[in-house]
């Protein structure tokens, strides 16, 4: 409790001289935020931010959104040379220069979505360029309402998701440390850094043979995030700039 209490007083006055300073220089994200076509064997189908997230968040914040289906090619049909499809929900937020009104972790609004928070803990990346990223992993529940406003029912999924900050020079799976960072950096250095925040979201089913065509197992649907999470870390994060 004490902990906390200090560090919300810290953070609290970081703030308050930051608000206090002339202008910053803004200091560009390291990541290319636009989502490949193809990514991890599959396509993407990029759709736009919704009305609330434009709404809450800061004019200058920019999305780049995508449902990625990638082929589950384990289960592909040898007569057809069709498979089912499992599909991804990748997003991009990039942050604008308002410290108060941008991206943010989220834990804080996924309830607010439907989703009900099972666990939360930290892991990595590991990438084929030596590399490695600090990633958050959620695993929720994720209740939706279906049929119309008169005749509504509720179906609750299971939902795996991952997510990391990356800044101009740094990467974080933490939004506390992106906090300070970027006190430090505009208190410091007169620097306002653009934040991406990154995280990629597939439905599981919780039992271990799911039928043809349901949503793949937590392991698999693990597995896939990662891979999908580690082209794109490599193909559109400027490693000479970053340090992990």
């Amino acid at each position: 409790m004490k902990r906390s209490l200090i560090l919300t007083l810290v953070l609290g006055l970081g703030l308050s001289a930051i608000f206090a300073m002339p202008e910053f220089k803004q200091a560009e994200c390291a990541l290319d935020t636009e989502i490949p076509d193809l990514i991890s064997g599959g396509r993407t189908a990029k759709y736009p931010a919704s009305d609330k997230e434009l709404a809450i968040l800061a004019k200058d914040t920019e999305f780049s959104k995508a449902k990625c289906l990638i082929p589950r090619k384990e289960e592909m049909s040898y007569i057809t040379m069709e498979s089912p499809m499992d599909l991804i929900d990748l997003s991009i937020v990039l942050s604008g220069y308002d410290l108060a009104n941008s991206i943010h972790r989220p834990e804080r609004c996924m309830p607010a979505q439907g989703h009900k928070i099972i666990s939360s803990q930290a892991d990595h990346l590991e990438l084929d360029n030596g590399e490695s990223i600090p990633l958050t992993r959620l695993v929720s529940k994720l209740t939706v309402a279906t049929g119309s406003p008169e005749d509504q029912q509720h179906i609750t999924y299971d939902s795996l998701t991952y997510y990391f900050f990356v800044g101009n020079r740094e990467i974080t799976n933490s939004h506390t440390e992106r906090t300070l960072i970027d006190i430090k950096d505009r208190v410091l250095h007169g620097k306002a850094q653009r934040w991406a925040y990154v995280s990629a979201s597939m439905q599981f089913l919780d039992q271990p043979d799911p039928p043809f065509g349901a949503p793949p197992t937590l392991e698999k649907a693990d597995k896939k995030i990662r891979e999908l999470l580690k082209e794109l870390a490599e193909r559109n994060i400027d490693w000479d700039d970053v340090k992990a």
